[in-house]
């Protein structure tokens, strides 16, 4: 435990060494772009000077979210809740980010922010009905992260559809939950699935990899 400690900690030192001058950069970057007016203003000094603030803040912040994620990632793999957990909240957070960025990107441009994000959401509205089982798979994951009625590692009994699973949990994806039963095959679950349509019964016991 104290190990795991230690090396949780030295992971976050590590990481604050380059989060740190990425955040400091990063309000340079804004600072730049909207001291002297804005990329829209008369004067191609001020122009350049806003232009060389916005590249400077989109490095950066694209850098300071790249080193976080990677970090939270390492820290969950740390905690042994499993490669797919972590990927997935790295992705969740990732997209977050990506997608402030570029809407505080598009405000410091003066690039009207509100149509751009009305047509978003119709396009989102249309590739949601398209993709609507993957991305029923893709929430149902999010929850599972949240509620984490199994862990990785843990034994379990799934009955999902009136079909009996037992076995091994062996990673919890975006999508699919693995499944190693006893016999060695391998099952994946739709996660939408087992929320919605499984009943899991922890076993007594973890299995220890």
């Amino acid at each position: 435990m104290a190990e795991t400690e230690v090396n949780l900690s030295n992971i976050w030192r590590r990481a604050n060494t380059k989060l740190v001058p990425c955040a400091i950069m990063v309000i340079v970057g804004i600072f730049l772009s909207t001291f002297s007016g804005n990329i829209r203003s008369h004067g191609v000094g001020r122009k350049f000077i806003a232009i060389v603030g916005i590249i400077v803040f989109i490095f950066f912040a694209t850098a300071f979210l790249q080193v976080l994620t990677k970090t939270v990632h390492r820290f969950i793999t740390l905690h042994r809740l499993g490669g797919g957990r972590a990927s997935s909240i790295q992705f969740i957070l990732r997209a977050l980010g990506y997608g402030a960025i570029i809407v505080a990107t598009l405000d410091l441009l003066t690039i009207p922010v509100g149509r751009i994000l009305l047509g978003s959401a119709v396009l989102g509205i249309i590739l949601g009905v398209a993709a609507q089982q993957a991305l029923a798979n893709f929430f149902a994951s999010i929850v599972l992260i949240i509620t984490h009625p199994f862990t990785v590692g843990e034994d379990i009994k799934v009955v999902a559809m009136g079909i009996t699973y037992e076995g091994i949990v062996l990673d919890i994806g975006l999508t699919h939950t693995k499944l190693e039963e006893k016999n060695g095959t391998h099952v994946l679950l739709p996660n939408a699935v087992l929320l919605s349509n499984a009943a899991i019964m922890p076993q007594r016991h973890k299995h220890v990899t």
